[in-house]
């Protein structure tokens, strides 16, 4: 089993897009405590759930890792991989095998207690009640399979479609009941290794290498920034003539001129009578 790592400064981007979701969550935990000194509370009770999760779900995540590394030395893992999501942001896959038996993206979740999933909406019991949950490991792990297929498919067209599986695993829960989920839900690291060794070969040993090499160069493709757009030349406005100082003086308008007389028709002459 080889274990390969993806690069820092993918890394980093990632955890500075974590860390401002977590600023925000911290500071409405602070908000519905009410601010001040209470919000303060709040925002370490968050603090320790957070370390609290982290500690747990990277504890379950080696245990399976470890039983992973008794895989031949064909075969290649990746711990918190980033793959490429939407609108050019990135989703962590906690472990994600790659073996001649096909690619295994591995949803860890070290949840205690009754658990119960149906079309991946679930529930989990807490005293006598089962309440929802908000997060569907499923649905999660649905995600991840619908992203990195679309992605590793327009890298390395040839692949076989069902070459990918995206398995959820409950490590230490004490009862898990399952129906009609998107994804396979395990409820042991058994179990896990049971359904990769029963699965057909997919992939060459070729195809191993090249998947894996795509994983570890993945690099964010840096966002453009838009160019202003050229701003039409503007002729400059022709100055105003100067008015003249002095005053115009008003003249009077001319008098129209009168109808001539029209003459008079001069007289007809009378005819003299014979005597």
């Amino acid at each position: 089993m080889k274990v390969l790592k993806q690069s820092p400064s993918l890394k980093a981007k990632f955890k500075q897009n974590i860390n401002r979701k977590v600023s925000s969550q911290r500071e409405e935990a602070s908000q519905a405590w009410g601010g001040g000194f209470l919000g303060m509370i709040g925002a370490g009770v968050f603090e320790f759930k957070q370390i609290r999760n982290q500690v747990k779900g990277s504890l379950g995540e080696n245990l399976i890792a470890l039983l992973l590394m008794t895989f031949p030395d064909n075969w290649v893992l990746f711990k918190n991989a980033l793959i490429p999501a939407t609108a050019g942001s990135l989703t962590e896959i906690d472990l994600l095998l790659i073996g001649n038996r096909g690619i295994f993206l591995i949803e860890v979740k070290t949840w205690k207690g009754s658990l119960a999933g149906n079309q991946d909406n679930w529930k989990r019991r807490e005293g006598s009640q089962w309440v929802p949950v908000s997060n569907s490991p499923t649905s999660q792990s649905l995600y991840h399979q619908q992203m990195f297929q679309r992605w590793i498919f327009s890298e390395i067209p040839s692949l076989p479609t069902d070459c990918i599986t995206a398995p959820v695993v409950f490590p230490i829960a004490k009862w898990v009941g399952a129906k009609n989920c998107s994804v396979p839900v395990l409820t042991s690291m058994t179990d896990l290794i049971s359904m990769i060794w029963k699965s057909p070969e997919y992939l060459t040993d070729e195809q191993v290498f090249r998947i894996s090499k795509h994983i570890q160069e993945y690099e964010l493709s840096p966002v453009s920034k838009p160019q202003p757009q050229p701003q039409p030349e503007t002729k400059p406005k022709p100055k105003p003539k100067p008015r003249n100082s002095q005053p115009e003086t008003e003249t009077e308008p001319e008098p129209k001129p009168k109808p001539k007389p029209k003459p008079k028709p001069k007289p007809k002459p009378r005819l003299k009578k014979d005597m």
